[in-house]
């Protein structure tokens, strides 16, 4: 079985090769979600409260910190996730 790139991996792997991730800049219907269970896991990120800019509200704005022991962490999670995978198939 091949191992389909979901969102939360392609994320993963554009913190792992140097990108500058913000949930803001990903393309899927609920980006939050997704920065959610990468934080779950214990990758860090840095949270910030922006102003919404459809109304008076506010937007929180996630970036994946991109220091090297944080890539570590995106590819030891990858790494299980992969294994995870292929027993399963």
């Amino acid at each position: 079985m091949k191992n389909k790139r979901t969102i939360l991996t392609t994320i993963l792997h554009e913190l792992i090769n140097g990108k500058s991730v913000t949930s803001i800049d990903t393309r899927a219907s609920n980006t939050n979600q997704y920065f959610k269970t990468i934080k779950d896991h214990g990758i860090v990120l840095v949270e910030e409260s922006n102003p919404n800019p459809h109304n008076n509200g506010r937007h929180k704005s996630r970036t994946l910190k991109n220091e090297p022991e944080n890539i570590q962490r995106a590819k030891d999670f990858l790494q299980k996730k992969y294994k995870k995978n292929n027993k399963s198939a």
